[in-house]
C-alpha cells in the first residue's frame, strides 16, 4: 500500500474526504491481519484489564495513521484517532457490540482546520470480540460541542456500519435476523387517571393483544396527548 504522502501526490485537492478515503484503506488492509497476529496477547490484556485490551489494539493500529498524517504535514488535535477522555463518546449499541466514536479535528501545518475524522470502533463487552472493521467518518464541524451534536444524528455514524454489515460479512458470520415492525397510537386511550386499576388492566389487554400475535414491545413514546407504541417481530419468511 502507498505511503499517504505518495496517495496525496497525486491528488489536485486534499480534503478531509480525500484523508478519510486513505484511512479507509489502510484499515481494510491491516485491521484484520493485526489483530490475528496479536490475538494471543489481546486476550491476555482483556483478561487481565478488560476494556482496555480495546485501547491497545487501537494503538496499534493507529499509530502508524497518525505518523503518517504528520509526516505528510497535518497537524491532529488530538493525535489521530482522539483521546479517550476528552475526544470520544460511547452511547450506542447493545453490550455486544457497542460504538464508541473518537474524535480528532486535523489542520494544516499553518492552523488551517481541514476538517474532523470520526473513527469508530465497535466492540464486545462481555468478552474480547470485534464484530466489525472501525468506520471512518468526516464532520465540516470542529468544535466539540458541534462535533458531539453531529455525532448524535444516526445518519451521521450508521451509512458506513450498514455498508460493513453487507461487505464484511466474514466479521459476523452469524445470519442477521430480520425483523418487521409497527405501532399502535393509541395506547393512551387505555389509560384513564380516574380509574386506575380499569386502566391497568385495559393496559394490559391492549399489550396482550400484540403479544398474542408474536410482537415485541420496543418502546413507548409520549407526543402530545398520544402514546405511540412500537413493536417488532421476526419477519415472516415468503
Amino acid at each position: 500500500m502507498k505511503s499517504l504522502e505518495e496517495f496525496l501526490s497525486g491528488k489536485r485537492e486534499v480534503t478531509i474526504h480525500t484523508l478519510a478515503n486513505y484511512i479507509k484503506q489502510y484499515i481494510h488492509e491491516h485491521c484484520q491481519p493485526l489483530l490475528d497476529e496479536n490475538q494471543e496477547e489481546l486476550l491476555r490484556v482483556f483478561d487481565q484489564a478488560g476494556e482496555n485490551a480495546y485501547g491497545v489494539f487501537s494503538r496499534m493500529l493507529c499509530k502508524p495513521i497518525q505518523e503518517q498524517l504528520a509526516q505528510a504535514g497535518f497537524v491532529c488535535e488530538p493525535d489521530y484517532p482522539g483521546d479517550f477522555r476528552t475526544s470520544s463518546v460511547e452511547n450506542w449499541g447493545p453490550p455486544e457490540e457497542r460504538e464508541r466514536c473518537y474524535w480528532s479535528v486535523v489542520k494544516t501545518k499553518e492552523g488551517t482546520p481541514v476538517g474532523t475524522l470520526v473513527t469508530q470502533f465497535f466492540h464486545d463487552h462481555t468478552r474480547f470480540r470485534i464484530p466489525l472493521p472501525p468506520g471512518v467518518q468526516t464532520l465540516e464541524e470542529t468544535e466539540p460541542e458541534t462535533i458531539l451534536a453531529a455525532l448524535s444524528h444516526a445518519s451521521a455514524r450508521t451509512m458506513d456500519r450498514l455498508q460493513a454489515s453487507i461487505t464484511q460479512q466474514r466479521w459476523v458470520p452469524q445470519e442477521r435476523p430480520k425483523w418487521e415492525y409497527s405501532a399502535e397510537i393509541g395506547l393512551a386511550d387505555t389509560i384513564d387517571s380516574k380509574h386506575i386499576d380499569l386502566s391497568e388492566t385495559m393496559l394490559d389487554n391492549a399489550l396482550f393483544l400484540w403479544g398474542r400475535n408474536g410482537w415485541e414491545l420496543v418502546s413507548v413514546v409520549p407526543h402530545q396527548d398520544r402514546l405511540i407504541a412500537f413493536f417488532k417481530r421476526p419477519a415472516q419468511a415468503n
